[in-house]
């Protein structure tokens, strides 16, 4: 009786508490607290409606920018993810690969090759959707390059505020010329949400099937809970297009356990079926559609393939085999992000075959490729994105992999495509002037240079403009601009004993037959990797780079000669250079521009000393041009003669 009394007295109050909030006049200050989870969850409301407004932008359409330089040339890129490449009908190699960062401060490069791929364009396409008006950061992240049956060329890319807004979206541009001098691109339009990373698969119904990625984990960051609507069709969709491009359906999906960013891809096996292998948190898994790509099995791990958390390669090949390319010399394990290898498969995926190391070192990753008409095989990958940023390729046939060695005439490994070189770049701050651009203070003529449009002009002969005020320091760097006129030969001489720059019309000048006295040579000695310069009577960029026994010369932003003149491998050079009586190792000489009897202009001269803090390191994989047939006959016989000359003097006369 006393539980009961207690009871109804509670209950009593409790209806004269509602009552009297019931009959409380709207004009009384009285404000009754939320409880902590109403009030999270309107915050949490709150937020998701903001950031879904600012993903908005993300739907604006991106601006492609098809005269990207001087601003995104590599001296002002610093780092590098490769993305794609691809072959377009006439022979021309695309690459495209992100710049920025693997962040939301990410954007597209394209650069282009028509010679194989063994030289490579500056920055041709870039797509860059930044703005400094924008709340937030606005990426362009992944994406690839895809040549359709058509020979059109496509440029598939992801936008999105930051990495990843919950929605994100992919876009499509396709170049109709994509072989022309000036190709043309289609305004980009935006497909679907999500991210697509691989290419589309021809199946053999004719349809074209695109994988897009619509993130399992949501919006990262202040987007997280974004979109929940498109929580159903998160996962590793596949797109379907059945009018070569113009439209595209979504048409089913498969899920994965921990996956990051799916990265799929779709091989349709003979029998009809679609094998999709996606990346995660576990390495590479699996999943099959019997149907098109409506439903698909249960994930599982594929049998016997091992691979890190890292992007693939999977493709079917001319010959009816299936190429991977994946981490690790043994198809069944792996060490991480190293070994990249090549492999084949005759039985649609059950066992594979070869083994072919594309690149052994560590920090290489994403793989994409195609295989050309001949059957030579393409692979773009990257190396050390946030500091060396190499974009390099591998060209290689199905018997190079068999082999796990290379045989064929055209196969070679670690091409250099691209890299950034901003962090190679010192600020302007760290130089001191050598011409002021008025007077000839510092320097030493004989009166037949002039100052001409803030330029030192060799108007006529009568010899060298030397700098006088200073000898060059051991350790340096020299930048300088230059301009030739038709048949210039001139160089500018750094160290004493025929240490030069060489300065040339390639073209006009008989000397550019040999590459070893081509521009930005160093001269009769060492040849550039390739030719950098521009037309007569354009100004060009240079520089020279001198720290101990390494010695690099740059030429309009690239560098195209770099060694270590005490390494073995290039004594053959530095004995040649001595048969002219140059000598490498020579110090405490002064600066001066050569009078070769031609016309030629500098600019902007200026130096620092490199501090000893400061690590010149060599480029690893540097390759001078190859100097052949009659030029190099001729350049045999001037050694000869000068080695007899040498000989006499140093004989006693009787």
């Amino acid at each position: 009786m006393k539980l009961l009394s207690v009871l109804c007295f509670a209950l009593s109050f409790v209806f004269v508490a509602v009552s009297d909030v019931a009959c409380l006049s709207a004009g009384e200050n009285l404000v009754l607290a939320e409880s902590p989870r109403q009030n999270t969850d309107q915050k949490t409301a709150t937020r998701i409606a903001k950031m879904e407004k600012v993903a908005d932008h993300a739907l604006v359409p991106p601006v492609l920018n098809t005269s990207p330089l001087p601003e995104y040339d590599y001296e002002n890129l610093d780092y590098g993810m490769t993305i794609g490449i691809e072959r377009t009908p006439g022979g021309r190699l695309r690459a495209c690969w992100v710049a920025g960062g693997d962040s939301p401060a990410a954007y597209f490069v394209l650069a282009t090759s028509d010679d194989d791929g063994r030289t490579w364009s500056k920055p041709r396409l870039v797509v860059d959707s930044h703005a400094k008006e924008l709340p937030r950061p606005r990426s362009i992240l992944v994406g690839n390059l895809w040549t359709d049956p058509l020979g059109r060329l496509w440029l598939i890319f992801d936008q999105s505020m930051d990495m990843f807004d919950g929605r994100a979206g992919v876009w499509m541009t396709r170049c109709d010329n994509p072989d022309a001098n000036e190709p043309t691109w289609s305004a980009p339009r935006r497909i679907w949400h999500g991210v697509t990373l691989n290419k589309p698969t021809i199946l053999s119904t004719g349809e074209w099937m695109l994988p897009i990625s619509l993130d399992q984990r949501g919006g990262f960051g202040p987007f997280k809970g974004c979109f929940s609507e498109l929580d159903p069709m998160r996962g590793a969709n596949v797109f379907i297009s059945t009018d070569n491009g113009e439209t595209w359906k979504r048409r089913g999906m498969a899920t994965f356990p921990n996956p990051d960013w799916h990265e799929h891809m779709i091989v349709e096996r003979k029998d009809g079926s679609l094998w999709m292998l996606a990346r995660t948190r576990k390495g590479i898994m699996q999943s099959v559609s019997t149907d098109g790509g409506r439903t698909w099995s249960k994930a599982s791990e594929p049998p016997a393939i091992r691979q890190p958390n890292a992007r693939f390669h999977v493709r079917r090949l001319h010959s009816g085999r299936i190429l991977l390319v994946k981490h690790g010399d043994q198809i069944d394990s792996h060490q991480g992000r190293v070994q990249l290898s090549a492999w084949l498969s005759d039985d649609e995926g059950k066992s594979w075959h070869g083994g072919l190391v594309l690149d052994e070192r560590k920090g290489i990753s994403y793989p994409d490729g195609f295989q050309a008409p001949d059957g030579t095989i393409y692979i773009s990958y990257d190396r050390n994105r946030a500091t060396d940023g190499e974009i390099l390729m591998a060209r290689f046939t199905e018997e190079d992999i068999l082999a796990k060695q290379i045989q064929g005439p055209k196969s070679q490994l670690k091409i250099l495509i691209s890299r950034p070189l901003a962090r190679l770049t010192k600020p302007e701050s760290d130089f001191t002037s050598l011409f002021d651009g008025k007077t000839f203070d510092g320097w030493d003529h004989s009166g037949n240079w002039v100052i001409e449009d803030g330029a030192f002009y060799r108007k006529s002969r009568g010899g060298s403009l030397t700098y006088t005020a200073a000898t060059v320091p051991d350790d340096f760097e020299l930048r300088f601009d230059w301009k030739v006129s038709q048949g210039c030969n001139s160089g500018v001489y750094y160290r004493p004993g025929q240490v030069e720059y060489q300065v040339l019309d390639n073209i006009g000048s008989p000397y550019g037959e040999n590459a070893r006295q081509a521009a930005a040579s160093l001269f009769f000695c060492m040849a550039p990797s390739k030719d950098a310069t521009r037309a007569v009577g354009e100004w060009n960029t240079a520089r020279v780079i001198c720290q101990g026994s390494v010695i690099e010369h740059w030429l309009n932003g690239e560098r195209v000669l770099s060694f270590d003149y005490e390494d073995p491998k290039w004594n053959w050079y530095v004995k040649l250079l001595a048969a002219r009586g140059g000598d490498l190792t020579g110090r405490n000489g002064q600066l001066w521009l050569q009078d070769h009897g031609h016309d030629v202009w500098y600019r902007n001269l200026r130096w620092r000393e490199i501090p000893q803090d400061e690590e010149i390191i060599p480029e690893q994989y540097f390759e001078p041009m190859p100097v052949t047939g009659s030029a190099l006959a001729k350049e045999e016989a001037r050694v000869k003669a000068m080695l007899r000359a040498q000989k006499a003097k140093q004989t006693p006369k009787k």
